[in-house]
């Protein structure tokens, strides 16, 4: 009986050609997944080059911010400068290698970097859309002068500062929505850019979105997803309780996110996906961290004359834990803990998800914050946020 010839294994010089010619190995790798890539990437140093360089061209930001900003380079030094901090769908469709044409640009803003970075939206050519309780003028929205040296939360430790009315997330001080129209491959389009002002972090703003999927942050140096398994390979999010945006949630589901209102039996057992009840960080180990070139990147300045320059990103000294709450298995749901640090010698705030390490760092920020306020004055303070990453590395 006639059997077929088994499948001759293709020569070695037929893949080193497959993985030296970027146009034959684009085509394959723009349909792997984050992980696969991975995979593939550790199989031989030819496909670990070619992944790399495929790696290059598909995150590129520059790129990727053109279509809002002519001059991309300008708008990543602005978040260099201030920590303005891309997340929502734009930042899930970077990572996802995807695209939304109507979608806006979601930028989380720190607090006392509001107004800088309205600003600059209006110098590229935006214009501000007030919504019907908002000024005509932002200006008269916004205060252009943040006093970081002034008392941040009060004696029952809740933030000092006022929501807009009509605010849908507990943990936003207010949303200004600014529009541009341009013309694209002859084709008018009206680009919508907001920037979300925190009321803490923009990171602590993140962890309480509606779902799990959209937990994806672009800095200027790196692109972060915290749930990479359950996003991108399994294509799935848990919905955060508090949350009443059913119709955020929905357009998720459309775009084929399988969302979860409480965990399955599978969740709890396999809490890779989740992390259930784990310390977390930006850009830890279960994060999915992409370095960005930042070639051209204004790098932040000196804080002050006597404080300590840090070059880090201050989203990434933020963390959280996922528990999981419920009386039985059918009812378990996830609660985004952390505990805030908001203190007058930091110049940002800080979300940490270890309470011990918290406590230590609000005991030692009371004696500095005593010596700084009778020391110092407003226009010579010391900021001592490079003290975090130390703290971090003693106490976690």
């Amino acid at each position: 009986m006639w059997e077929p010839e088994p499948p001759r294994p293709l020569p070695a010089h037929f893949l080193q050609e497959v993985f030296s010619t970027a146009p034959i190995y684009d085509l394959i790798f723009c349909d792997l997944s984050p992980r696969t890539l991975v995979w593939l990437s550790r199989t031989c140093r030819r496909a670990h080059e070619a992944v790399t360089r495929f790696i290059c061209r598909a995150y590129n930001i520059n790129r990727h911010l053109s279509r809002y900003f002519p001059d991309p380079l300008a708008f990543r030094s602005l978040q260099a400068r201030t920590g303005l901090v891309i997340s929502g769908s734009n930042a899930l469709q970077f990572l996802d290698r995807s695209f939304y044409p109507e979608s806006d640009l979601d930028l989380y803003a720190h607090p006392g970097h509001v107004y800088e970075a309205l600003e600059w939206l209006d110098s590229v050519g935006y214009k501000f859309k007030p919504e019907s309780w908002q000024q005509e003028d932002w200006r008269d929205e916004v205060p252009a002068d943040w006093d970081g040296t002034a008392k941040r939360i009060d004696r029952f430790g809740e933030m000092m500062i006022n929501r807009e009315p009509d605010m849908v997330y507990s943990d936003v001080a207010g949303v200004y929505t600014f529009t541009r129209i341009v013309t694209m491959d002859t084709e008018t389009v009206t680009l919508k850019v907001q920037i979300i002002a925190s009321k803490c972090n923009p990171i602590q703003t993140i962890t309480q979105f509606h779902s799990t999927c959209v937990m994806n942050i672009i800095t200027f140096d790196a692109a972060y997803s915290f749930y990479p398994v359950a996003t991108f390979e399994e294509r799935m999010a848990i919905q955060i309780p508090g949350s009443n945006r059913l119709d955020v949630v929905a357009k998720y589901v459309k775009r084929g996110w399988r969302v979860y209102a409480v965990f399955g039996p599978d969740h709890v057992a396999r809490s890779q996906r989740f992390l259930l009840n784990e310390k977390r960080w930006v850009g830890d180990r279960h994060c999915w961290s992409i370095p960005l070139d930042t070639t051209g990147v204004t790098p932040r300045p000196v804080l002050s004359l006597s404080s300590e320059p840090f070059l880090w990103d201050p989203s990434t000294q933020n963390g959280w834990i996922m528990e999981c709450e419920g009386d039985s298995p059918s009812t378990y749901v996830p609660n985004m803990r952390t505990h805030l640090v908001m203190t007058t010698i930091f110049r940002y705030n800080y979300s940490l998800p270890d309470l011990k390490l918290a406590k230590e760092i609000r005991s030692w920020s009371l004696s500095q914050g005593s010596l700084n306020h009778s020391l110092l004055s407003r226009k010579n303070w010391t900021w001592f946020d490079a003290e975090i990453p130390r703290f971090r590395a003693e106490f976690s």
